[in-house]
């Protein structure tokens, strides 16, 4: 069955153009229309329009595209529009989840010169066949985001949210903070020779984690792996995060078993295919991803004098140690180059989608952190924080009166 890796995609248009120029020659102030046109308040967008207005084009100069143009999209994929109700859902999500935060921990002076000039929202995913994965967002040229799957954001559902929508929006950013500010050049030595930008999708989590990537994708090359680095410590809570860390410490190993070699307490499987021995019945065999430990000729494990596995990495890498030190070298740059604390920066943006007691620590339900976005805003209320974020949007609807 053929795979469907979900990646993001950094999309870098380089241009060239021929121009002649005289001595008296004015530069504008900016490289979009800029002229100022009325709302209709007839529109049955006019409440999004109108907060779009307020909130990106006055104090950023930035375009919101939600409505579909060709211009804007790439011509290479079959895409859809997002909805006008996702599309609000989006625009308030990246204002308190994204500008917000920058404004408050930096400076709104800080997004008007490093933000992107355009946010461009697409319904649809934009999938590529002939590798067998899904783009979620592009960067392009420092002047533009462009977000994919709109029309699948479920407020309710954090994780996905996560990896759909808040994790790609830092890591764009992340990609245009790094197309201005040169990162360090050891980074990129680091995990040199593990990089595999042609098979990174057929990458295993587990695997990557164990050779000090964070991501499959972040294995494809180093420009990935810096901002993956970034990305998913702003928005993996700490039990996932150190639970990744955990995993990193083992050695992981990829082989072909029989199914009846098959160890659930000790591997992942993923069907491969049916082996037809002569003169017998098919038997299954799985592709699985485990860690290594010590075994006998046969491939059984063995134990230790305490009935133990002994595991043992044969990479030659320690995973763990590998991500934190790439992250040390994300949190110092990011520091020295843009006065952002990335450890604060993070406990922000938790803080905004993750539910906090009276004490400012975060509250576990079945032993998960509690989405923020849908609980009630106060005790005896039904309205949830994503309620009143709606209404900044909403509201506008009383100037249609």
């Amino acid at each position: 069955m053929k795979k469907s890796i979900i990646f993001i995609f950094l999309s870098i248009l380089i241009g060239s153009s021929l121009f002649t120029a005289c001595s008296d020659d004015e530069l504008g102030p900016t490289i979009f229309d800029a002229t100022v046109r009325p709302l209709d308040r007839t529109q049955y967008s006019f409440p999004l329009d109108s907060f779009v207005e307020a909130n990106y084009r006055q104090p950023y100069n930035l375009r919101y595209i939600y409505r579909m143009e060709d211009i804007s999209a790439d011509m290479d994929y079959n895409l859809i529009p997002c909805t006008y109700q996702k599309s609000k859902e989006v625009a308030v999500l990246a204002k308190y989840l994204w500008f917000d935060i920058y404004a408050k921990l930096q400076t709104p002076e800080f997004l008007k010169m490093y933000a992107p000039r355009i946010l461009h929202i697409i319904g649809s995913p934009a999938y590529n066949p002939s590798s067998g994965t899904m783009t979620l967002g592009e960067a392009s040229g420092g002047k533009k985001i462009t977000f994919y799957r709109g029309n699948s954001i479920d407020v309710n559902n954090i994780d996905s949210l996560n990896e759909l929508f808040f994790k790609t929006m830092h890591h764009e950013f992340s990609h245009i903070l790094q197309q201005t500010k040169v990162t360090p050049t050891e980074f990129n030595t680091l995990s040199s020779g593990q990089y595999d930008s042609f098979a990174w999708q057929d990458r295993n989590d587990s695997l990557v984690l164990s050779l000090g990537f964070v991501t499959p994708y972040g294995s494809s090359q180093a420009t990935e792996d810096w901002v993956e680095v970034i990305a998913n410590y702003i928005v993996k809570d700490s039990i996932t995060w150190n639970g990744m860390l955990n995993t990193a410490t083992y050695g992981w190993e990829v082989v072909m078993v029989d199914v009846d070699k098959f160890d659930p307490e000790l591997e992942t499987r993923t069907f491969k295919n049916d082996v037809k021995q002569a003169g017998s019945d098919a038997y299954a065999q799985y592709e699985v991803y485990r860690k290594t430990i010590v075994r006998d000729e046969n491939g059984d494990p063995i134990k230790d004098e305490n009935g133990k596995l002994q595991y043992i990495d044969e990479d030659g890498v320690d995973g763990k140690a590998l991500i934190l030190q790439k992250l040390d070298m994300a949190r110092n740059w990011m520091k020295t180059s843009f006065g952002l604390d990335l450890d604060q920066l993070r406990k922000e943006v938790q803080t905004r989608q993750y539910l906090t007691d009276e004490k400012g620590e975060f509250v576990l339900r079945d032993g998960k952190f509690v989405n923020r976005l849908v609980e009630p805003l106060h005790i005896g209320s039904s309205e949830t924080l994503m309620d009143s974020l709606l209404y900044q949007v909403d509201k506008f609807k009383e100037l249609q009166n």
